[in-house]
């Protein structure tokens, strides 16, 4: 009998701990925020697990998760079908997914596709084997071309840097791979030029030029203003010289931006919260000395592209309206928001 009764009061221990606020109760409120990355090889990665894992660190009943993925096309897909809050992209791509631009976007338009932060510069990469004899982003006629995986932000950037030269796929022989499966192929000898676009440095792109005998092409000025003339969100780039092995000189290229996205549907509140985090000294919940310190200076610390991600450009190279959230942060940070970037939602 005694057993019983111990058995029971257990029982209603328990339920009046859930019932009544507290930490058990506390944990049942915990709100969780995914963030669709990139592969490991890239610079999404460990971007986006440096920034889950600052919010995590700096917002008491958030779980900020970070999930490897393919990128920019994959990210946006994940973000419409609500299986993600949130992901990185490149700025190009997700505004012909927010406008529906059918010659880009071939899958459903994301009319509800929001932008929270600008992040970074991607360059566009002109990787080739010295042995294949390429001198010029002209000889590639012809030739085994690493084009990114199909539907890939590089896969759309490689097509309309071969329109500016009146080619198309017809032309090449491309090759649909991603970041490990693209150093196997150069590596192997089976490819004899890549196209890249991502954030300087690319771990991807330092294995081959340190296992390979590879040049750097720079794209010539002609190809980068045809580029700008029809697609106003190019812009000239520069990948310094000695940024990889066997780079000697600097290397002229392209590049865009790569946004922090999400969609209208996501709560106000939390994409207001990551926001904050992102920008604001905010202790360190979950360390001895809770030092103060922003999601971007975490972001900084994890990559060499985090140190390009600043307030003063939080809005540089946006091309979708911002979320709720994001839209009211900046607007208390008295940030001169343009009309494009005003969100229907607050219209």
């Amino acid at each position: 009998m005694a057993k019983r009764m111990l058995f029971v009061t257990v029982v209603l221990f328990l339920i009046l701990a859930l019932a009544l606020p507290g930490p058990a109760g506390a944990q049942q409120k915990k709100r969780f925020f995914g963030i669709a990355t990139g592969g490991v090889g890239g610079v999404y990665y460990p971007l986006g697990g440096a920034l889950a894992q600052a919010l995590s660190n700096k917002i008491p009943d958030m779980v900020v998760t970070a999930q490897t993925g393919n990128a920019t096309v994959a990210n946006l897909n994940l973000i419409s079908r609500g299986e993600v809050e949130s992901g990185i992209a490149q700025n190009n791509i997700s505004l012909a997914a927010y406008v529906g631009d059918k010659e880009t976007w071939k899958t459903p338009q994301i009319k509800g596709l929001r932008g929270i932060s600008a992040l970074f510069p991607e360059t566009t990469h002109i990787v080739v084997q010295k042995k294949a004899g390429i001198k010029s982003i002209y000889d590639i006629k012809g030739k085994r071309v690493v084009v990114g995986d199909k539907g890939s932000g590089t896969d759309f950037d490689v097509q309309r840097i071969l329109a500016t030269m009146n080619m198309t796929y017809n032309d090449i022989q491309p090759i649909y791979v991603y970041y490990a499966a693209a150093v196997q192929r150069m590596q192997d000898e089976q490819a004899d030029l890549l196209f890249w676009t991502a954030g300087v440095p690319i771990s991807s792109i330092t294995e081959i030029a340190t296992t390979k005998d590879v040049d750097f092409l720079s794209f010539p000025d002609e190809v980068v203003k045809k580029l700008q003339a029809k697609y106003p969100y190019y812009t000239a780039a520069t990948i310094p010289a000695k940024t990889y092995p066997k780079q000697p000189n600097d290397v002229g290229g392209i590049a865009i931006i790569s946004l922090w996205v999400t969609r209208a549907e996501v709560s106000e509140k939390d994409v207001y919260d990551v926001t904050y985090h992102l920008w604001e000294k905010t202790p360190q919940l979950y360390r001895e000395k809770k030092e103060m310190v922003s999601g971007s200076e975490m972001m900084a610390a994890a990559h060499e592209q985090g140190k390009n991600v600043k307030f003063e450009s939080a809005l540089a190279g946006m091309t979708i309206p911002l979320h709720l959230g994001a839209y009211k942060y900046y607007k208390e940070k008295g940030v001169n928001i343009p009309p494009a970037l005003i969100p229907p939602e607050a219209k």
